[in-house]
């Protein structure tokens, strides 16, 4: 069965996505924000620890079936960031405004690595904790 689609996957993927949606929404209600770039910058680093966290920490330490990985990682994480609107924000401002496109740019590139880089700390730290 290998790399073979299974009902149980697209099903995770769809709940995780519908959730993710929903998250998303309402983090740019939180921030009375809507799809400004504060909110855009918040889920996409917080989507970035998380997909750390979980592809390392959850599938390396954690005996979980394969529905749970691609219901949250692809499913959830994937509707709840949103690097497509990142891209958008920052081609409507490059002709105005180029220094602050290219500075929200950097920032999300920035951000995102160092809580990808966190999100994979916080699971070595998970593992050794169980380990202990």
């Amino acid at each position: 069965m290998g790399n073979q689609l299974k009902f149980t996957d697209l099903l995770a993927v769809f709940i995780g996505g519908f959730f993710g949606g929903i998250a998303r929404y309402e983090v740019g209600q939180l921030l009375h924000d809507g799809t400004s770039l504060l909110g855009t910058t918040t889920v996409n680093v917080v989507g970035s620890f998380l997909l750390a966290f979980i592809t390392y920490g959850v599938v390396i330490y954690l005996a979980v079936p394969n529905w749970l990985i691609v219901g949250l990682g692809t499913g959830f994480i994937g509707a709840f960031t949103t690097f497509s609107t990142l891209v958008v924000n920052l081609l409507l401002n490059v002709p105005s405004r180029p220094a602050y496109a290219i500075t929200i740019f950097v920032l999300n590139l920035t951000l995102g690595l160092l809580a990808a880089a966190s999100g994979y700390a916080a699971a070595l730290a998970l593992g050794r904790r169980r380990k202990a």
